[in-house]
């Protein structure tokens, strides 16, 4: 086949962005996890979430430093103007000039144990939402041998209506150092998972945070 110059638009779609954390970055955000995890005095922020999970404490901002913090923006800004290109194909070029700001609403960790799951769920009072992934246990097969949705997290459309070309649904297993970037009403869930009997800190940990965007001004 000849080199062609090809664009697939999607404007109807809802893109969620994939990337592996920088391991200085995955190193930063375990590190302030294990001591807030550690503090008996660390907010509890799950009687405001949806997982059926035990522990899942609130990280105070001013604990990232600054460079952890602009990575963080840096991704959402990224994310938002790939989905405003995507949205508007023939204003890719001011969209990219535009000046796109980005702050941090709240961010938390998910500490989950064996048969602890997250049901589907959207994010509220929020126009970004993402997750990290810090530490994944050694889990026990599938009983499916044609299935990998144990410990996996599912993201969930509506707009698919070719099912030969595109899904409705996608469940992917984590990696430690996977980073999701997505709509905050993009519906998803995560799938609880199995270790073998009498391992000792099982444990899927990761961290979650929401975020707002708005067009700033000048360049």
């Amino acid at each position: 086949m000849k080199k062609m110059d090809i664009t697939m638009l999607q404007p109807w779609s809802t893109p969620v962005l994939k990337t592996k954390l920088p391991l200085e970055v995955l190193q930063t955000m375990t590190e302030i996890s294990d001591k807030v995890l550690a503090d008996k005095n660390a907010v509890d922020w799950g009687a405001n979430l949806a997982g059926q999970i035990g522990s899942e404490p609130l990280i105070d901002h001013d604990i990232l430093d600054d460079k952890t913090m602009d990575y963080f923006k840096g991704m959402v800004r990224e994310f938002v103007i790939r989905c405003k290109c995507q949205m508007f194909p023939p204003l890719e070029d001011k969209i990219r000039q535009e000046k796109w700001l980005v702050r941090m609403v709240r961010l938390w960790i998910i500490s989950q144990k064996p048969n602890e799951y997250n049901p589907v769920h959207f994010h509220k009072n929020c126009s970004i939402s993402a997750v990290m992934y810090l530490k994944i246990p050694k889990m026990l097969p599938s009983r499916k041998k044609h299935r990998s949705d144990d410990g996996a997290i599912l993201f969930l459309g509506n707009s698919s209506r070719d099912l030969e070309l595109s899904t409705p649904s996608v469940a992917i297993p984590s990696q430690v150092g996977d980073f999701y970037i997505f709509g905050a009403n993009q519906q998803h869930a995560v799938y609880p998972f199995r270790c073998a009997e009498g391992e000792k800190n099982i444990e899927r940990r990761s961290i979650s945070f929401n975020a707002v965007f708005q067009k700033g001004q000048g360049k």
